[in-house]
Order: C-alpha cells, then sequence, then structure tokens
C-alpha cells in the first residue's frame, strides 16, 4: 500500500468486535500435470467442507464485508484437489451493482509475484536457469552494479534492487499512465539507480526486481512472457480466466477496486497502467482461480514435487534483517522462501502465503501443501487487511475448526454436539 493509501487508512474507522477471533487464528511465529480441480458445489461435496461450513463460511464474510464497509468480498476454498466453496458477497463494481462471485476478476497485485515465480522454477527444472547464476546472464540489459546479484536474491527481496519511492511517478502519478509495448522500455525509469545495499545483506520488498523475471523469461525462452504464462502455467492449471491487466482489452466479470476520500465516502480508485510491472503486480485472476493455481503446485501438475520442495524452503536465515533507511534493522516475522512467504499455525504446521494491494483491491492467497487446503479472497475497497482475514479464512478449515464453523449460523451448540476450543 502507498503512503497515500496507508493515510487514507488512518482515518477510516472500522468496528473491531471481529479482532478478538481473529486474533486468536493468526499464526505465532513463522518457521524457517494434469487438468485444474473439478468444482463440486453440492451441499455435500467431497473434501473438507460440507454445506454446514458452506453457510458458516458465508456468514462470515457477510459480516467481514459489512465490518470494513467493503463494497463486495470473493472468496473460494479447495481440498483434496477439488474445489468445495466459491461465493461472493456485496458487489463486484457499485456502478452497475454487479454481484460479486468466485468468478469475479480483479487485478492480484502482488500475488503476481509467486505466479511469476512458477516459470522461473520450470526453467530451472529445465537446466536453462541456475538460482545463484547473475541476474545479468539473462537479462542482459539490466546492467552491472559492482556487486554480483543472483536470481535466488531476487526471489527472496534481498538483491538491494529497489521499490517504489514516493513521487518517482510525477504529479498526479501521470507517469503511472503510460503504456509500454516492451518490458525493456519500462525498466528505463529505475535500473540505472544504485543498489540500495549489498545485496544478501539485507531483506526489502521489491516489485522493479521482481520485474526482472518477465524479461528472464522472454530472453531464455524466447516467447513472450504471458504467451509462456498461458501455455504452461494458467491452461495446465485450469486458470481460464486469468490474464495480464491491459488496460484496452474487455474483460469478461471484471469488477473494479475502491477508495475512501477524506470523508470515508468510497469513491473510484484513480486509473493506473500496470504494463510496467505485470511479474510484479499486474495479472488479474479470480479466487477460483488462485486456488485451482495452489492445488496445481500441490498436486505435481506445474512442478516436480521435489521443485516445489525448494520453493518452498525458507532461504534466509535470522541473521538477515529487514532494511530500514530510518532506523534498526527488524527482524522478519515470516520466513522468506523462493517468493513465498512461510509460517506455522499454532499447531506447528506450515502454510504458505502471499498477499497483494493494487488499484483499490487486496487479494490473498494461502496454502497449506501437506494438508491440500488452499484458500484464496479478495476485497474491492481500502484499507483492508486481507492478510489477518486470508488467514483466518485458513483456520477455519484445518483441523480442531473453531466452534462457529461447525454449526449453522443461530443455531445453539447443544451436549450433543459440544463446542471445541478455537485456537
Amino acid at each position: 500500500m502507498n503512503t497515500r493509501e496507508a493515510a487514507k487508512g488512518r482515518r477510516v474507522r472500522t468496528r473491531s468486535n471481529l479482532l478478538p477471533f481473529l486474533v486468536a487464528l493468526l499464526p505465532l511465529h513463522a518457521t524457517a500435470r494434469a487438468a485444474g480441480p473439478q468444482m463440486d458445489m453440492s451441499p455435500r461435496a467431497p473434501g473438507r467442507l460440507g454445506g454446514t461450513n458452506a453457510a458458516a463460511i458465508r456468514a462470515w464474510m457477510e459480516q467481514v464485508r459489512d465490518e470494513n464497509g467493503l463494497p463486495g468480498l470473493s472468496v473460494a476454498v479447495a481440498t483434496d484437489g477439488r474445489i468445495v466453496f466459491s461465493d461472493g458477497v456485496g458487489y463486484a463494481e457499485l456502478d452497475n451493482r454487479l454481484p460479486a462471485t468466485g468468478g469475479t476478476v480483479h487485478n492480484v497485485g502482488s500475488v503476481s509475484k509467486v505466479i511469476a515465480a512458477i516459470p522461473i522454477m520450470q526453467l530451472v527444472e529445465q537446466g536453462k536457469v541456475a538460482l545463484d547464476g547473475p541476474i545479468q546472464r539473462y537479462v542482459p540489459y539490466f546492467p552491472e552494479k559492482g556487486k554480483a546479484i543472483t536470481l535466488r536474491q531476487v526471489l527472496t527481496h534481498t538483491s538491494g534492487i529497489r521499490h517504489y519511492k514516493d513521487g518517482e511517478f510525477g504529479p498526479y502519478r501521470l507517469q503511472e499512465m503510460i503504456y509500454f509495448e516492451s518490458f525493456e522500455e519500462s525498466t528505463r525509469r529505475w535500473r540505472d539507480d544504485p543498489l540500495v545495499f549489498e545485496p544478501g545483506t539485507y531483506w526489502m520488498y521489491s516489485s522493479y526486481a521482481f520485474n526482472l523475471l518477465h524479461g528472464l523469461v522472454e530472453s531464455v525462452t524466447g516467447i513472450g512472457f504471458e504467451a509462456y504464462l498461458r501455455r504452461f502455467v494458467w491452461e495446465p492449471a485450469g486458470m481460464l480466466s486469468t490474464q495480464f491487466d491491459v488496460p484496452s482489452r474487455i474483460v469478461h466479470n471484471r469488477g473494479r477496486g475502491y477508495e475512501r476520500n477524506q470523508r470515508g465516502i468510497l469513491v473510484n480508485t484513480d486509473y493506473a497502467d500496470v504494463s510496467y510491472k505485470y511479474a510484479g503486480g499486474g495479472i488479474l485472476s479470480t479466487v477460483e482461480d488462485l486456488v485451482r493455481f495452489g492445488t496445481a503446485l500441490n498436486d505435481g501438475t506445474l512442478l516436480k514435487p521435489e521443485t516445489v520442495a525448494d520453493m518452498y524452503r525458507v532461504q534466509i536465515g535470522p541473521v538477515v534483517k529487514a532494511f530500514s533507511a530510518r532506523g534498526e534493522p527488524q527482524p522478519l516475522n515470516f520466513g522468506q522462501a523462493l517468493a513465498w512467504r512461510v509460517q506455522t499455525d499454532r499447531q506447528g504446521r506450515r502454510f504458505t502465503s502471499h498477499t497483494g494491494t493494487v488499484k483499490g483491491t487486496r487479494t490473498y492467497v494461502g496454502n497449506y501443501p501437506d494438508l491440500n487446503i488452499v484458500v484464496a479472497l479478495q476485497a474491492n475497497a481500502l484499507p483492508f487487511d486481507s492478510e489477518v482475514y486470508g488467514q483466518a479464512l485458513l483456520q477455519m478449515l484445518v483441523p480442531p475448526a473453531h466452534p462457529r464453523f461447525d454449526r449453522v449460523p443461530g443455531t445453539p451448540v447443544t451436549p450433543a454436539t459440544p463446542a471445541r476450543r478455537g485456537r
């Protein structure tokens, strides 16, 4: 979220009667080729989610929407390779009051990063790319910096390549309205800037660094980045609604993102062209497609199991801290894997996740690889903490479930169905 959005967020008041429940669900600490899943929305679909839980999740979605003043909220869940829940509450866009659904299309922001990482890992499997090779080997127009920058460092936010800075898009952010025909052209704004720190010494989130994956795929394969993703990632995973966020395209079921003005009134988010950051934050998708994506990683559709395991392995030890230009470096509260964040819940079970924020939308995708449970959530107004609610959604689905998700909302907990202690 940029500084303007953060300022708006501080001006908005939200009710907090959900917070005690959500805090109890948060993790305690960080730890170190078939078609996509089928959808079965029958009341007792196979998998770990039955009709009773679906009713409870819908009620929870309505409560989350009301407490955050969201136009709309979409959620999808996949278990055991099957989409067992997909729904929306509220509106995907307000002009025509189009209902939000599991098929509503939004830009997923930085969730694009974990999607963009898959071609890289596929090329590693094929021996065409080395994670510890210099990024300039694969993106020759990115200049030498005096210190070696490896692909692994790009994927773990330790490259030293800067992130966005205040004012770089000019008055009224006019520079963010430019459409770039080629990725190389889009890098000219920032690629000659000095490194913020020596590669590998600190962690600092950088969308510009991740954008280089776009150029890498095109340089190594000779295929356009979107064409590669469609052929080798989206179509094999069944992600048929996923594409680049190209302004001129007409996109079926496309939603709209919103922000709040100084009076707290919802307004359309400012126009922005994301052609400079498709890999870092420029992909359109749906919650249904995102859980298909996670499932395709769990079942070996996109990568070999050993490659997935390496991708999810925490790469950064506790000695590497988050860089700060204004104070002491701070330890990370999660494990940084290749693109993904890795955390553990109160039972010590590992899950991976990523969030995204762009153009008035927030997105979360979370995955318990060992349990084959994947969730995705999208909201279309800022501010909204998608990580808090996304993690809460994950915890609803792993045993032991919180008691409110074992029964239909509004029905009492009787001695025959005793309440179990939540996490």
